[in-house]
């Protein structure tokens, strides 16, 4: 009986896999939330302004990098097929043909970017005294997307292959170096200047860099022998078109959910500070919530791209729906939480000497909070779906779902209600749930029809004799 030895797997696959793999993932994810809501907590600490600029500013700037780290990100897709097919030179190579594509992108977002985020900003209508934090933000911000697209291409060398605790174990150092450098920067401690808004920028984006170097330091001092790490210095075209051919389309996809999102949150900033803060602070509790299902959704990618590279299309399937019956599992526990103490988390965001105004800010909290946690349920079911999809290389039918949902329906019915119908956020919020309802459903129904099964992401390369001798007694080891 043959042994197919590996980093991802158990036999035919199981829940103490599932737990191995997505486990650090749901690390690297939650330590995301922390960074953004510490972030908002210290800004919250200083006025109501600081932090209703905080979001429309830092998602603006997600919006406009967002394409370039999804992109880099799909090749963790790339390595885990070539994992499942055992080529472990392929796993060495993909990486750093992620970090030219992510150089590109590092420029695009530091040179060109920053103008049309601040055009955007000066045609958002806001107040003046957000619309001037907005850019305080956004101009710092956007650098860091360059520096998060390289931390991505080496840690997907990890990620590809199953060692997801490595990459948890980057982001953890990324997320303890931003709330250090957001205490000593936001409220100026250790001789800095208080730098407010700007400060929390500076944070997040020297702690990207960190990550940055530290996860190239990891990625070339791997065994060589094994992993050729250091040999991948020019780049194959073959590698940087898969990627592009593959990932763009997938990066497009979420350029589109999250620009319709920052439409709406611009459209929401028009309604008056006390809606956006409302706002604001209701994803930032959020964030910790829904960063999870992130990592929940990588992690399908990957285990679901390795059982395709190893020819085992069966187990990958039952291995999506495990995952996602863990993703609802947890949603319905996190919104009883959510909902239960509303109170409490808001609170925790209460400016000094702005009572009476958060006072307002609470009122459409707690409804916006149950918002929240019915449109979360569909969120899960949409994310592992395209979990799923994405490591079965099937990226362009989501992202033309995206366009026709987010822009043909969310965008439109937000215009509506805000400059016709005069909605209040709550009304602007059911017109949120009825699209990913729409949207999830459509990417649930694709994974479920089967209809990726004729995608070929890597090509059509024999795997090793010994690993296929017998398929249903695989043994795997992380």
């Amino acid at each position: 009986m043959a042994k197919y030895q590996n980093n991802i797997g158990i036999g035919n696959g199981g829940f103490q896999e599932i737990w191995q793999i997505t486990y650090p993932l749901i690390l690297v994810n939650a330590n995301n939330g922390i960074m953004q809501f510490v972030d908002r907590k210290f800004l919250s600490m200083n006025s109501t302004l600081d932090v209703a600029a905080a979001l429309p500013g830092g998602i603006l700037a997600f919006t406009l990098f967002v394409f370039f780290t999804v992109t880099t990100g799909f090749s963790s897709s790339i390595i885990s097929q070539y994992n499942g097919r055992r080529d472990n030179k392929a796993c060495a190579r993909v990486p750093w043909a992620s970090f030219y594509y992510a150089l590109f992108a590092g420029m695009i977002c530091s040179y060109l970017m920053p103008f049309v985020g601040n055009y955007i900003i000066d045609i958002g209508n806001h107040l003046p005294e957000i619309a001037s934090r907005e850019k305080q933000y956004f101009n710092v911000m956007i650098v860091s997307g360059g520096f998060t697209c390289v931390m991505i291409a080496f840690s997907s060398f990890f990620s590809g292959r199953g060692k997801t605790l490595i990459v948890a174990i980057i982001m953890f150092s990324v997320c303890i170096l931003n709330c250090i450098l957001d205490y000593i920067f936001i409220f100026g401690k250790f001789g800095v200047y208080p730098l407010g808004i700007t400060g929390a920028g500076f944070a997040t984006t020297l702690s990207t860099l960190f990550g940055a170097l530290l996860a190239f330091v990891i990625f070339i001092f791997q065994n060589q022998s094994k992993y050729p790490t250091r040999r991948g210095l020019i780049c194959r075209f073959s590698d940087l078109k898969r990627l592009f051919v593959f990932g763009s389309p997938s990066g497009f996809q979420v350029f589109c959910d999250v620009g319709a999102f920052a439409f709406v949150i611009f459209a929401i900033g028009t309604l008056g500070k006390i809606s956006l803060a409302a706002t604001t602070i209701t994803f930032s509790i959020n964030m910790i919530v829904w960063m999870p299902l992130i990592g929940m959704s990588e992690a399908t990618g990957i285990i679901t791209a390795n059982y395709i590279g190893y020819g085992r299309k069966d187990i990958s399937v039952k291995q999506a729906y495990r995952i996602l019956l863990i993703a609802l599992s947890y949603i319905v526990i996190t919104a009883l939480v959510l909902i239960i103490f509303s109170d409490y988390f808001f609170s925790f965001f209460s400016p000094k000497g702005e009572v009476g105004n958060f006072r307002e800010v609470m009122k459409y909290g707690r409804i916006m909070l149950i918002c929240i946690a019915v449109y979360n349920f569909f969120d899960a079911i949409y994310f592992i779906s395209i979990g799923a999809l994405r490591g079965a290389g099937d990226t362009k039918f989501p992202m033309y779902v995206v366009i026709f949902c987010a822009w043909g329906i969310l965008v439109p019915c937000v215009l509506l209600c805000v400059f016709v119908l005069k909605l209040s956020i709550v009304g602007i919020w059911i017109f949120i749930i009825v699209y990913i309802f729409i949207s999830s459903t459509i990417i649930f129904f694709r994974f479920y029809s089967r209809g990726w099964d004729n995608i070929d992401l890597i090509g059509k390369i024999s795997l090793p004799v010994d690993s296929i001798t017998n398929s249903n007694a695989s043994e795997f080891s992380i």
